[in-house]
């Protein structure tokens, strides 16, 4: 006899495999739509469209490995950022929407028609250059990582929204990057503590250590940027970074120990102190 499943069939026993999960709902629909190849509109609509027995062997497969706490993005093999789909793997930290602040911050600093110099340091998927690059495509800008694999990820989400205002560079930090000055410099690098049990139980353990691991403290990759970015930017020019909520106090302290002026912080809409940036003297 002929496998009769249903859209809804499927949706409702699946839930019920992520009763732990705070979106169960939203990532089955995300998976099914992936196996089926069309958007969640469709599920809504076809709820009694019946689903054939390979898709639904790949969709319980998916729906064990998210029970497990495989990361959605990871299994479907994009996530949206800023309006734009980009392709991530496991060599890539995935995109957060609060990374979202240093997009509308660095905006704010860049006219519509300015052409200024920009520095992602660890871009990963390339996420932060590719949503500069789409709204200011007058500025050069150059995307930095420490890994190959990362930059290669980077640059084919570049090619796939048509960018060519961005250069890739494989750098440690600064370590490879020529005596250009740039206007803005931005970073969300690692943060998380080394000893942050969510490395051993949660999805971050899916993802690339080296995009997370900040040190004992959170903030070895900050007494790296900070002092050294100040040789690297232009007069009057701006490094912002993204750290985690504890860190404010901590990331402003070392700003001004480093002679920044009007270092600022702001906080994400959860309420919580995310990015600060200061200018440099010039």
């Amino acid at each position: 006899m002929p496998d009769t499943t249903t859209i809804r069939d499927l949706l409702q026993s699946a839930k019920g495999r992520l009763r732990d999960a705070d979106t169960a709902q939203l990532d089955c629909e995300v998976l099914l739509a992936t196996v089926i190849k069309r958007d969640r509109n469709y599920l809504y609509t076809h709820p009694e469209a019946v689903v054939t027995r390979s898709e639904i062997a790949d969709f319980n497969s998916l729906i064990s490995k998210r029970a497990d706490g495989y990361p959605v993005a990871y299994l479907t093999g994009w996530k949206e950022f800023w309006s734009i789909p980009l392709s991530v793997d496991r060599n890539t930290l995935i995109p957060r929407p609060e990374t979202e602040l240093l997009i509308e911050t660095a905006l704010e600093f860049i006219d519509k028609d300015a052409n200024l110099n920009v520095l992602d340091l660890g871009t990963g998927s390339g996420a932060i250059a590719i949503a500069l690059a789409r709204e200011r495509p007058l500025c050069p800008i150059t995307a930095s990582d420490i890994s190959m694999n990362a930059l290669s990820l980077a640059m084919a989400n570049a090619r796939s929204n048509n960018l060519p205002n961005i250069r890739f560079l494989k750098s440690d930090w600064f370590s490879e990057l020529d005596p250009q000055r740039y206007d803005i410099i931005l970073s969300n690098p690692p943060y998380v503590e080394s000893g942050d049990p969510g490395f051993n139980n949660s999805e971050i353990r899916y993802e690339p250590r080296i995009a997370l691991d900040g040190g004992a403290g959170g903030m070895d990759a900050y007494f790296r940027i900070i002092p050294a970015a100040a040789r690297h930017l232009s007069g009057r020019g701006r490094l912002l970074v993204e750290h985690g909520h504890t860190q404010g106090g901590p990331v402003r302290q070392l700003f001004r120990d480093c002679h920044y002026l009007d270092i600022t912080t702001r906080k994400d809409y959860a309420g919580h102190e995310r990015l600060t940036f200061a200018r440099y003297p010039g």
